[in-house]
């Protein structure tokens, strides 16, 4: 996502993939430009170590209108993709079992956005990125929190090569 829309004075990278501090940095990005749309992009575990409860209450009280999208793969996929990097013949990686990597029963994103005001919305069709993120951008136009919980397959990085 970061080599198609990084662009200067468009486009910031939160550090550690917005892991436990996106959403208050997309409210610093919305006080700093009142004016412009502003998107968080996070996977649904670094949205889940975010105050996500606390930010879209200051959302919602501040009247900062961000535009949240969930890309949802259920889990925690770098912790996993960690365990396998730094532990390729380990316990976890060759019975391919890991411990606390995946988000389930999964929240309901999209209740927890109504509950602070927001439109929610959870897309699993592919062919409706387009009118979702629309319908998205134009809630926040009219001054309001959106949520998109994005549902997508789990796609592990290549594993490095052991060896060597």
């Amino acid at each position: 996502v970061h080599q198609y829309l990084a662009r200067p004075g468009c486009y910031i990278k939160s550090s550690y993939g917005g892991l436990g501090v996106g959403m208050g940095e997309a409210a610093g990005v919305k006080l700093a430009h009142p004016d412009r749309p502003v998107v968080l992009l996070v996977g649904d575990g670094s949205f889940n170590y975010n105050p996500v409860l606390a930010a879209l209450g200051l959302y919602q009280e501040y009247r900062l209108p961000v535009f949240i999208i969930i890309m949802n793969n259920s889990g925690y996929m770098v912790m996993k993709f960690a365990h396998r990097m730094h532990f390729p013949q380990g316990a976890a990686a060759s019975r391919d079992q890991f411990l606390g990597v995946d988000i389930t029963p999964a929240p309901d994103y999209v209740k927890v956005a109504e509950a602070f005001g927001a439109r929610g919305e959870k897309l699993e069709d592919p062919g409706d990125v387009g009118p979702a993120l629309n319908r998205g951008l134009e809630q926040i136009s009219r001054g309001k929190v959106a949520l998109l919980d994005v549902i997508l397959e789990e796609m592990m990085p290549v594993s490095p090569p052991t060896g060597s």
